[in-house]
């Protein structure tokens, strides 16, 4: 998410954040209501991580001049294609529905069996750069505060990471 906002709301208002935003989250939705214990059937994962998705909503968005689906568009794909370089064994079929092929790539962010603890660390460099940019461009003490939660959840899901990568624990509250 602040990749995208980061790269994308550098010109953006507040209405486009809100699609930048859904973008972002939209391709790990069905694992989020997965997780929580929510039926997603099996074809809503796939098809929400997918390029061909979002590839044609893009092309629909620029082609009508649709800045909004531009936006989530671009969004969502940014997030597949950081997401696709650092999955291993949890790798996603992003090209579904056109194929079922899934890159299994060497390194994770997450999985110390795979370089989680370095790619990890990288990542949550990463966001802190993206949020102390995004910071800088607000001018209300509501996106300020907005951010502070970001940063407040981001900081629970790094806990998460950080006690499984260098602890061999479960370190989170959920």
């Amino acid at each position: 998410m602040a990749l995208g906002l980061a790269l994308l709301g550098r010109k953006a208002n507040r209405r486009e954040w809100a699609f930048i935003l859904c973008g972002a989250v939209l391709p790990d939705l069905f694992l989020y209501i997965r997780h929580l214990g929510g039926s997603t059937g099996e074809i809503l994962v796939p098809l929400f991580n997918g390029v061909p998705l979002y590839g044609l909503s893009l092309l629909v968005g620029l082609g009508f001049g649709m800045r909004w689906l531009t936006l989530l568009s671009g969004s969502a794909l940014l997030h597949i294609f950081t997401d696709l370089p650092l999955h291993a064994e949890d790798a996603r079929r992003h090209f579904f529905p056109l194929s079922d092929w899934t890159y299994r790539s060497p390194v994770s962010f997450w999985n110390v069996n795979h370089h989680g603890k370095v790619f990890g660390i990288l990542e949550g460099a990463l966001f802190l750069l993206c949020w102390v940019l995004i910071w800088r461009r607000l001018e209300t003490q509501w996106g300020r505060l907005l951010m502070v939660g970001f940063l407040g959840i981001y900081l629970l899901t790094f806990t998460h990471f950080w006690g499984h990568a260098f602890a061999n624990a479960h370190w989170a509250p959920w």
